[in-house]
């Protein structure tokens, strides 16, 4: 054997101890590298929904229980009741993705679903109860819990009046702002006026929606 095969065989034998070194170093990239399932932050691609639902405490059920698995079309009788007057075109205008996304989504089972969320949401606070984690955004929890005290005991739920104020997507969530008014529905707030938005994740598939803010106007 010449001095020149000889040779080459060190070289390819060097090659070999190399790549495999960085192979053990590195790692690999087939389909089992759980690294190839996972975004620079470490979650997962299956996205969690951050519009967690609101649940019944004691039964487990949604209180936020919109079904999005039958097409419907919006009765427009049902449509001016349900959202404030003069947002009304433009509401209309922003339902087109909505639908598209959820074309069983009916405003007046929404609203009749936040306000029982609205009862539910004041009542786990007053109780500490741990149930609150499910009905608002975790982004925002501190920031209702900071107004939490002025609503005191609810009243009269009943007398409390929803519509739909405004309705918006941004990147995978539709928001929904929800006026409500009433007097005497809680202790402390003789006239209640405030907006608060419900968010829910477009990309999933279920009912699961969250408190994200509160406007008083």
């Amino acid at each position: 054997m010449s001095a020149q095969i000889v040779e080459l065989l060190v070289f390819a034998f060097i090659a070999f101890l190399i790549i495999n070194k960085l192979i053990a170093t590195l790692g690999t990239t087939s389909d089992e590298d759980p690294a190839k399932h996972s975004s620079y932050f470490g979650e997962t691609k299956e996205l969690k929904d951050v519009t967690a639902t609101a649940r019944n405490a004691r039964n487990g059920k949604n209180i936020i229980n919109v079904k999005f698995n039958k097409a419907k079309t919006p009765n427009e009788d049902e449509l001016r009741d349900a959202i404030v007057a003069e947002n009304y075109s433009n509401i209309l205008d922003n339902c087109t993705e909505l639908y598209k996304n959820f074309p069983s989504f009916n405003f007046v089972k929404f609203l009749r679903s936040t306000k029982m969320a609205f009862g539910m949401i004041i009542e786990s606070y007053i109780n500490n109860s741990s149930n609150l984690d499910n009905l608002v955004d975790k982004r925002y929890i501190e920031q209702f819990k900071s107004i939490a005290s002025n609503y005191g005991n609810i009243l009269n739920n009943d007398a409390l009046a929803a519509r739909v104020s405004d309705l918006y997507m941004f990147g995978n969530n539709v928001f929904i702002k929800v006026l409500f008014t009433g007097e005497n529905v809680t202790s402390k707030i003789n006239n209640l006026k405030e907006e608060w938005t419900f968010t829910k994740s477009l990309i999933q598939s279920g009912n699961d929606w969250h408190l994200t803010n509160i406007d008083h106007t």
